[in-house]
């Protein structure tokens, strides 16, 4: 007991001193925290402004061609895989016997989902319509999580995705409506939907929202990308709910890329833990019946010990539909700082998306998702992963993880013939 509490001490202390250096960096200066912003040469400066130039405030940014040198070098389907990488922390949710210790084990790796960014400002690829990203995690004795992704619609823009562990006794749908908004000086990245965490061994779901992407100074200022928004976790089964605010610097007061919320029990509205601190460095909690604060998740140290990167097939075993294969020319000139091939290569894709829907329109024929299917057609869509088993006794670990597998090399990417040709000589046409 003694060396758990000494070890919580230091971790409370560090905690501390991070804390106490962004309240005295509250002005934070142009260079303060460079991993958050981005300063544009020149050329790309005049290239935003004049793209700019044609905005008008408020409006859907989802049709607008955005230029390619502020493109992260992979697909949004790719990047939510980042939800998993602490995925170690819910591997002990099957044996825990606590509902509220099971609440803030979610809680804990919902939290933790968020500090992987790439250095500046930057926006992953919009994936094409029918694009497939599939990754997995092995935690050994505690099983094998297996994510798998397919973008479902185009206009408006909606992903699917899909993780489980059936070893662990849980699996998450989520679908992703993220809505972008010109707003003058800042460009906002709306995140609806919802997804739900449903825990097979106690027979518990948390419905859990998310927050959104902001870029402030576009105009004036240093660019700076921001989390912001109101998100809640809810587990009707157990009565427990989250409500955490995510906030950043306002003009005089607040502290950039913090989170402050409570747990409660969703009944009375009674508060049992509150949460306070920097997503981004450490997050403390405090119990309201004792009043006692402990650190809650220190990146540091989860980066040490939940920490664990995706295991992602090699590019050249990849489908031709599957997110580094589709976006493999894009990246590589990204890498290699040629933007203009990155942005010959990003502009055929686009265009073969539209040639798709073109060709699709003359047929008459529809978009069909291969790996999702939505619930309540003809409503508010509620995607689903075809083949997502609620019951745990409903076949063996390996069979299923091969019959996720198999299903997702069923996948087709939406461009028009001549793109369709190219990619995929030896398969059939484009869904006619």
């Amino acid at each position: 007991g003694i060396s758990r509490t000494r070890g919580s001490s230091r971790a409370l202390a560090s905690c501390a001193a991070a804390e106490a250096h962004s309240r005295m960096s509250d002005d934070v200066a142009v260079g303060e925290e460079p991993d958050y912003e981005e300063k544009l040469d020149e050329k790309p400066r005049s290239i935003l402004m004049s793209m700019i130039g044609q905005l008008k405030s408020g409006m859907d940014l989802s049709r607008v061609t955005l230029p390619t040198f502020i493109l992260e070098p992979r697909s949004f389907l790719e990047k939510c895989a980042d939800f998993m990488a602490h995925g170690k922390i819910i591997a002990s949710l099957r044996e825990t016997d606590d509902s509220l210790e099971r609440f803030l084990l979610v809680t804990k790796w919902y939290i933790s989902g968020w500090h992987f960014k790439p250095p500046g400002v930057k926006k992953p690829y919009n994936p094409i319509l029918g694009e497939v990203f599939q990754c997995s995690w092995d935690y050994g004795d505690r099983g094998t999580t297996h994510y798998v992704a397919e973008q479902v619609s185009h206009h408006p823009p909606v992903s699917a995705f899909h993780f489980v562990n059936r070893k662990g006794g849980w699996l998450m749908n989520v679908a992703l409506r993220p809505k972008s908004k010109f707003l003058g000086n800042s460009a906002a990245s709306i995140m609806e939907g919802t997804g739900t965490l449903h825990d097979l061994v106690h027979k518990e779901t948390y419905d859990i929202t998310f927050p959104s992407y902001y870029v402030r100074g576009l105009l004036i200022g240093v660019m700076r990308m921001e989390i912001a928004g109101d998100v809640a976790i809810e587990c009707p089964v157990s009565g427990y709910s989250l409500k955490l605010s995510f906030k950043n610097k306002g003009y005089f007061k607040g502290t950039n890329n913090s989170v402050e919320g409570k747990i409660q029990k969703t009944a009375t509205g009674e508060t049992v833990y509150k949460l306070d601190g920097r997503w981004d460095k450490c997050i403390n909690i405090t119990e309201k019946k004792t009043g006692k604060t402990r650190v809650f998740f220190d990146v540091e140290a989860e980066k040490a010990s939940s920490f664990q990167p995706p295991t992602v097939d090699a590019e050249a075993n990849q489908q031709y539909f599957e997110s580094r294969r589709v976006w493999g020319n894009v990246t590589k000139g990204l890498r290699t700082q040629n933007v203009d091939m990155a942005t010959e290569h990003k502009s055929k894709l686009e265009d073969a998306q539209r040639a798709g829907k073109k060709e699709r329109d003359a047929f008459g024929t529809g978009w069909e998702p291969k790996i999702f299917k939505d619930l309540t057609p003809g409503q508010d869509p509620t995607w689903q992963m075809r083949l997502c088993k609620f019951d745990l006794a409903d076949g063996s670990e390996e069979g299923y993880e091969a019959s996720v597998r198999q299903l997702a090399k069923t996948g087709v990417l939406a461009v028009g013939e001549d793109l369709m040709k190219e990619l995929n000589p030896e398969g059939p046409s484009n869904g006619h």
